[in-house]
């Protein structure tokens, strides 16, 4: 796992300060038992699309991303990647068994997991654009269900689209939260342009969440390192 020093630290909340010696010695320990548990799994598959209704339909699924901020993500793609990433359900096990014995090991640990969540999803994310440039199409970031007005009610759908409990023992709540918790689902656009040059916009510019922490801090949900 290639796991950001600073990804984790901004999961605990730092914001430029140095951490201390045996903060950062926890960090350490928690990455290797992370690294012990982690079961790293994925799956995602592609879909041309239409747009109909002020929706993007794609064709061949049930799914349909009603709102305007996905539908402006999308807007210069022709077909788009819907992606499923999980960590598995040991690491979760593993998280509430510190929160009961060892508070600040079980927030280190979950800092760790949501890092390395992450840094898996990006690794999903570049093969789908190497797959993506054998078909001359170029790839956008990820846009994943509860950014700006793409409701996280679509999480249901995906699953049930990927078929991911059976494939990759990834589901989902009533409340449309996923299990194992360290989990992410999301879409990316293929379109026939690099998206710089059609001057697609940040997921910033498409949130609707305007007192989000990230875009006060001028990160935003892109990598971050």
């Amino acid at each position: 796992m290639n796991i950001s020093y600073n990804e984790v630290l901004h999961y605990l909340g730092y914001k430029g300060q140095e951490a201390d010696e045996n903060t950062m010695g926890l960090i350490d320990d928690c990455i290797a038992e992370l690294g012990s548990i982690v079961q790293k799994k994925y799956i995602y598959d592609f879909f041309d699309l239409t747009k109909k209704d002020e929706q993007i339909i794609l064709q061949g699924s049930i799914l349909a991303f009603p709102g305007r901020d996905i539908k402006r993500h999308l807007q210069y793609s022709v077909r788009c990647a819907v992606m499923a990433v999980t960590l598995g359900l040991e690491v979760d096990k593993r998280i509430a068994f510190y929160s009961k014995i060892d508070l600040s090991r079980g927030m280190v640990l979950d800092a760790c997991a949501s890092a390395a969540v992450e840094d898996l999803c990006d690794q999903v994310e570049d093969e789908i654009r190497i797959q993506a440039s054998c078909e001359g199409l170029y790839a956008t970031s990820r846009y994943s269900p509860g950014y700006g007005d793409f409701p996280l009610e679509m999480q249901h759908k995906i699953i049930a689209t990927l078929d991911t409990y059976r494939k990759i023992g990834l589901t989902v709540t009533e409340s449309s939260l996923l299990i194992p918790r360290k989990s992410v689902t999301a879409v990316v656009g293929l379109q026939e342009n690099p998206p710089d040059r059609n001057r697609v916009s940040t997921k910033c510019e498409t949130c609707g969440n305007l007192d989000c922490v990230l875009r006060r801090d001028g990160k935003g949900c892109e990598k971050r390192s």
